[in-house]
């Protein structure tokens, strides 16, 4: 008997990009444009519940890439109020274009998605979402200045790599990007995020988890002498 093999909904890669192989673990496969449309209700009441649904785009014969976005909460965007809103009931019925608009390079913006005139959840692009923070270690922003904390932003230039004569790689190369740095009244750094916006550092600004941080000294198996009451059979060679 012959092995069969699944055919993915249309618009859908066959194989996961390795940048998009992240969110296929955290959140499962893509679906694809007209899937999301007949699910919309479903996957926006999803999405306000925490949860992310990515969609897929065929963008194939561009760059040899699809284009990934994601449905998803609104604390997955880092600046709402400047981003374009569609009402759901418009959404629906052009969301090849609201997702054309999340995902556009270099320009795309998150498309914040209404109902009723309330924002309830998001369309922006599958990538902005790889490497965020784990869910109550991100910083935000708001509340942490209204205590009294302090948020610098900042610019890498990144930099370029080098290679010695025989074409090895000694340094590997930078991107540029933007970092935010999280500081508490009396000074003490908190938190760090970057990305490739501002929007994105600030996204991704967190708290590295409590452990990381322990005061306890590493252990040292060879550290600590035998006791000296061990009985006598014990210390034979």
């Amino acid at each position: 008997m012959d092995e069969t093999t699944a055919i993915p909904p249309a618009g859908v890669p066959a194989r996961v990009p390795p940048r998009y192989k992240e969110l296929v673990e955290q959140w499962g496969a893509p679906i694809g444009v007209e899937e999301a449309r007949n699910r919309w209700g479903q996957l926006v009441a999803a999405a306000e519940d925490g949860a992310i649904t990515l969609v897929a785009m065929d963008t194939t014969a561009s760059l040899g890439y699809p284009t990934w976005a994601a449905i998803a909460p609104l604390d997955k965007v880092a600046d709402p109020g400047r981003c374009p809103v569609w009402p759901l009931t418009s959404a629906r019925p052009k969301l090849a274009d609201v997702i054309a608009d999340a995902t556009r390079f270099p320009d795309g913006a998150p498309q914040i998605l209404t109902r009723h005139r309330r924002p309830v959840a998001a369309v922006v692009a599958a990538l902005t979402l790889v490497d965020l923070p784990p869910d109550g270690e991100r910083i935000t922003v708001d509340a942490f200045l209204r205590e009294g904390g302090t948020i610098t932003l900042g610019f890498d230039p990144g930099q370029d790599g080098a290679t010695d004569d025989e074409g090895d790689v000694i340094q590997e190369p930078m991107p540029e990007g933007y970092f935010a740095v999280a500081t508490e009244p009396d000074g003490r750094e908190v938190g760090r995020g970057g990305g490739d916006s501002v929007a994105e550092a600030l996204l991704r600004l967190w708290r590295p988890p409590a452990h990381l941080y322990s005061d306890e000294p590493p252990f040292d198996p060879w550290g600590t002498p035998p006791p000296d009451d061990l009985p006598e059979s014990t210390m034979q060679f």
